[in-house]
């Protein structure tokens, strides 16, 4: 079965992934740092202040409620206003009286009481004086603005203002910058300075759940392709069978490359890994599906290398930096005694595919261009097997694989084709989920 999907414009370059995939790297570790931080920690702990509605509402009276709105300015008003009143202007110009003030002091005596007694008054000089008082103008008129309404409101709202209570408030009420004379304020101030900090603003901006699931990938393969020797590495030339009496270094009778016994292989001085199909005549072992073994000349040599001694894995993520030049074929594969490509060029195609029993299913991704590095990843899950160019999903199909594979590399050339190329890998990592 075949499908063709295009590469698309929008899709990232190589570098771009790259740079993505060194970002959530990083990005990973900075999350993790800020986590556990105590910047971090405080703007948490303001956070449960500043953000309840008791705080908000605290902070929406105080910026916009209007003085005179106010109690304070309500009762300080009617304070002064009684103040200035006619009846306490004249209570208080009486009480300064000097005759006024003898009579208030004798009243607040307990002879005061003595002047409702007529025979009382009538023995005592100083009862008849005072009695002489009392009934003077002066002294009514101090009664009379004594107990009037705006006297005695006077003195209630008074009692209220003349407070230090009253005072401190009326002062804090009375500014309209009250606000930010408050605790509240500068812990306001300070919580929305650390959440627009870069540091916060970059921790508010990920998602705990990418995060996670990214950290759910630990790496358990990787080859930079910085080995001299290939007795160096995790690889092993030919091809593995479980069954140790096989031949792993031969060839296909019906292929035009020979392999070459890993002798296609090497590191480059840029740091990449070239598996390449040469013009060569080599005389090598071949499997001819009817004759079985036989000695085949060969004008070509091509190479097949794996890790089947050293790693498999059932499920993961895998990925591989890579290009395909020339007019050669080439693969990388998921392998087990059975050919499951992760991607392929077949001449000027590339195709990313999987091998089962009966049938095989590939998909041509087309757009790519020849000697062009790529990332490609295969991730395998219980359920499903999706491959990406870069950041694109080009296929998809359900895991029908029931094995754990290894990693192989292949460079050959099918029947009829007279061609040279070179597989080159600059990277390739594996991550269990």
């Amino acid at each position: 079965m075949k499908h063709v999907t295009q590469l698309k414009a929008e899709t990232l370059t190589t570098k771009q992934m790259e740079d993505r995939i060194h970002q959530v790297s990083s990005d990973i570790r900075r999350y993790r740092d800020i986590e556990h931080s105590a910047e971090l920690a405080e703007f948490l702990d303001l956070k449960k202040i500043v953000e309840t509605k008791e705080f908000q509402d605290y902070k929406q009276e105080l910026l916009t409620t209007k003085y005179k709105d106010r109690e304070e300015f309500k009762q300080l008003t009617a304070y002064n206003r009684a103040k200035r009143s006619h009846h306490v202007r004249w209570y208080h110009i009486y009480r300064g009286w000097s005759k006024v003030q003898e009579y208030v002091h004798f009243a607040e005596t307990s002879d005061f009481a003595k002047l409702r007694d007529p025979e009382a008054v009538k023995a005592d000089p100083r009862l008849r004086q005072m009695q002489r008082l009392g009934n003077s103008f002066a002294v009514k008129r101090y009664l009379v603005h004594q107990n009037s309404e705006q006297v005695k409101e006077y003195y209630r709202l008074g009692e209220i203002v003349n407070t230090q209570e009253f005072r401190t408030r009326n002062h804090f009420w009375k500014n309209p910058k009250r606000w930010y004379t408050t605790l509240q304020s500068q812990q306001d101030g300070k919580y929305n300075a650390l959440k627009e900090s870069q540091n916060i603003k970059f921790f508010l901006s990920q998602d705990p759940k990418k995060i996670e699931e990214y950290e759910s990938y630990q790496e358990i393969f990787a080859d930079a392709c910085q080995w001299n020797r290939m007795q160096d590495s995790q690889w092993k030339p030919g091809f593995f069978y479980d069954n140790k009496k096989l031949k792993s270094n031969h060839s296909y009778a019906n292929e035009e490359a020979a392999m070459n016994g890993g002798r296609n292989v090497a590191c480059t001085r840029d740091g990449r890994m070239a598996v390449t199909v040469k013009a060569e005549h080599l005389t090598a072992p071949a499997w001819d599906a009817k004759k079985g073994f036989i000695m085949k000349d060969f004008d070509y040599t091509g190479d097949v290398i794996q890790t089947a001694e050293d790693f498999r894995a059932a499920e993961g993520m895998f990925q591989v930096k890579a290009s395909f030049t020339g007019k050669a074929n080439g693969a990388i594969c998921l392998m087990s005694e059975k050919r499951l490509p992760i991607l392929r060029i077949d001449g000027e195609k590339v195709t990313v595919g999987v091998t089962f029993d009966k049938f095989e299913e590939q998909t041509v991704v087309e757009g790519l261009k020849e000697g062009q590095e790529y990332v490609f990843t295969v991730i395998i899950t219980k359920e499903d097997i999706t491959w990406y160019v870069n950041n694109q999903e080009v296929a998809r199909t359900a895991n029908k694989l029931g094995t754990k594979l290894f990693l192989s590399v292949i460079a050959f050339l099918p029947e009829g084709v007279k061609a040279t190329g070179v597989t080159s890998i600059d990277w390739l990592k594996v991550y269990k989920h």
